[in-house]
């Protein structure tokens, strides 16, 4: 998946991702991740949207699923695939798992580029169990990269 999901977006998040200010971000994200979900125990975790960071990578639990919305993507000639390949692809809207069937949810960077943030929120309260955790990364759209992705396509700060 490519996000931000908006036609009129400068840069993609993806795109931004791959420029090294953009990778510095991504490791310092992964290791915050790593920090929270190492000691959250449990039967099932789902990482959901944004394969390109391994939310679930250092957390213990017996079962741990990535879902996108879209099935991953052969690799252009000259990069390499990515490993970390989505399991369960579905709506955001529509979590496939029964109810209080998660223990962790992890939401990085889905949120502030949903079109109905609210109901993806609503699907996940429904999914986890009593005491479950969510985890919630993303960029505050006042900040200075959401000011970029509201500008004008024209503008490039």
């Amino acid at each position: 998946m490519t996000y931000p999901s908006s036609k009129n977006s400068i840069i993609t998040l993806d795109d931004w991702l791959d420029t090294p200010l953009g990778e510095y971000i991504r490791a310092w994200e992964q290791e915050r991740l790593d920090a929270l979900t190492a000691d959250i125990f449990g039967f099932n975790a789902v990482q959901i949207g944004f394969p390109k960071l391994h939310a679930l990578r250092a957390n213990r639990m017996q079962h741990r699923w990535l879902s996108d919305m879209q099935a991953p993507q052969p690799a252009k000639h000259g990069q390499a695939s990515n490993p970390h390949k989505a399991s369960v692809v579905h709506d955001f809207g529509e979590l496939p798992f029964a109810s209080q069937s998660l223990d962790l949810v992890v939401l990085p960077h889905v949120l502030e580029f949903a079109n109905e943030p609210h109901q993806i929120l609503r699907e996940v309260e429904r999914v986890l169990i009593p005491e479950g955790q969510v985890i919630i990364s993303g960029f505050n759209p006042a900040s200075l990269w959401g000011l970029r992705q509201a500008a004008p396509t024209g503008w490039q700060g």
